[in-house]
C-alpha cells in the first residue's frame, strides 16, 4: 500500500510539474481501471498466488473489487525531438512485469523518445509490443477481459529501437531491433528483430508481424519466432475481426497456435455489445505449462457515464485437461465461468 501512495504520488507530481511549468505542447491523458468479478467455481482467494481466474491477463481476482490499472501518459510529438511516457501502477502493472527483476520497472510501462530521420520515425526505448489485437488498456478493446493469444502467444513490451515509415496509398512498414520478449534490460546477450507491414482505410486495417530472436539462457539456445496476423473490417455499426499467432521456440522444440474472432455492434447512445471467441493449441505445453487445447467465449455489454466506460462481461473458458480452480484450490476443472463490472474513467 505504500508503494502504491508512492507511485500515485509521483504520477501526479510529474503531471502537474509539466502542466504548471508551461508545457502547452506536451499532452496529457490517463484512465483509471477497476473491477468486480465472481467466478462460479468459487475458488479461494488464497488460490494459486493471486490469480483466481485461470488464463486471465489481468482480471484474475474473484469476489472483490479491486483496481486494475492506474495509468498517465506524457506525450510530446517530435519537433524535432519528442517523447511518449507512461506511468502505470496496480495489479495490471504488476502483471505486465512478471519476469523476475523486472518489477522495479513496473511504473515505466513506457519511456521512450521519438525523433525523425527522413521519411522515418524512430523511437528509442521501452514500448508495447506491436503484437496482437488487443491492449493493455481496457478502454482501447471491444471486451474487458482479453482473448487467449493476447495472454500466451505474444509479448507484452520490449525494450530497444523502433523504426516506423509510411508507404503510401494506407501501407506502414515498421522494424524494431529490442533486447527480447518483456524484458527492459538484456538478460542473454542476444537480440531479437521485428517487422511488420500494415494497411489502414476507413473500413480495412491489416496487420503482418513477425517476431524472431533467441530467448534462451545459456547454455540453451535456439529462435522463438511468432508470426502474428491482425484483420479488421467495419460496414456501419457493425466491426468483424480476427487475430491469428503461430509461435515456435526452437530452443524447447515447443510450437504453439492461438486465433481470435472478434464482432462488435454499436448501438444507440453510446453503447454497444461485443462477443468475442478465442482458442490456444499449446500442444507442448511450453505457454501454459500443460499440453493442452483451451478455448474461451466473451459477452460484452458497454455503455458511457459521462468521461467513463462502464462493461458488463459473461465469458466460458474450457479446456481438455483439468486446469482450472475448484473451491478448494485444486486444478481439477475443465470449466470456468465469469461475470465482471467494469468501470474505467479516462481524463
Amino acid at each position: 500500500m505504500r508503494r502504491f501512495a508512492l507511485y500515485v504520488v509521483c504520477t501526479l507530481w510529474v503531471a502537474s510539474a509539466l502542466c504548471v511549468q508551461g508545457a502547452p505542447d506536451v499532452e496529457l491523458s490517463g484512465l483509471l481501471d477497476v473491477y468486480m468479478g465472481y467466478n462460479f467455481n468459487n475458488p479461494p482467494s488464497s488460490a494459486n498466488g493471486t490469480n483466481q481466474n485461470v488464463v486471465r491477463a489481468f482480471d484474475q481476482r474473484s469476489g472483490s473489487l479491486t483496481l486494475s490499472l492506474l495509468e498517465v501518459t506524457l506525450k510530446r510529438n517530435p519537433e524535432p525531438v519528442g517523447f511518449t511516457l507512461t506511468l502505470t501502477t496496480g495489479k495490471t502493472a504488476d502483471l505486465v512485469h512478471y519476469n523476475p527483476g523486472e518489477d522495479k520497472f513496473k511504473l515505466f510501462q513506457q519511456a521512450y523518445i521519438t525523433t525523425s530521420v527522413g521519411n522515418w520515425t524512430v523511437d528509442v526505448g521501452k514500448f508495447v509490443t506491436a503484437l496482437g489485437a488487443e491492449v493493455i488498456e481496457s478502454s482501447a478493446n471491444d471486451n474487458y477481459s482479453r482473448s487467449l493469444p493476447f495472454v500466451y502467444a505474444i509479448p507484452f513490451y520490449h525494450t530497444g529501437i523502433r523504426a516506423s515509415t509510411s508507404l503510401g496509398s494506407g501501407w506502414g512498414l515498421q522494424a524494431m531491433l529490442v533486447n527480447g520478449w518483456d524484458i527492459t534490460e538484456e538478460n542473454n546477450g542476444k537480440k531479437s528483430f521485428h517487422l511488420a507491414l500494415n494497411y489502414a482505410s476507413d473500413r480495412l486495417s491489416f496487420i503482418q508481424n513477425i517476431l524472431t530472436g533467441d530467448e534462451a539462457i545459456a547454455p540453451a539456445s535456439g529462435a522463438r519466432t511468432v508470426w502474428d496476423t491482425v484483420l479488421f473490417y467495419t460496414m456501419g455499426a457493425d466491426k468483424v475481426g480476427v487475430n491469428f499467432d503461430y509461435g515456435e521456440d526452437k530452443s524447447v522444440s515447443a510450437k504453439w497456435l492461438g486465433y481470435a474472432v472478434y464482432y462488435r455492434r454499436a448501438l444507440s447512445k453510446g453503447r454497444a455489445i461485443a462477443l468475442r471467441y478465442s482458442y490456444l493449441d499449446d500442444q507442448d505445453g511450453f505457454r501454459t505449462g500443460v499440453v493442452q487445447k483451451l478455448s474461451e467465449f466473451t459477452v460484452t455489454y458497454e455503455y458511457p457515464i459521462g468521461s467513463s466506460i462502464s462493461r458488463f462481461e459473461v465469458r466460458f473458458d474450457s479446456s481438455n485437461q483439468p486446469f482450472f480452480l475448484n473451491d478448494a484450490g485444486a486444478a481439477t476443472k475443465k470449466q470456468q465461468m465469469t461475470v465482471v463490472y467494469s468501470q474505467v474513467y479516462r481524463f
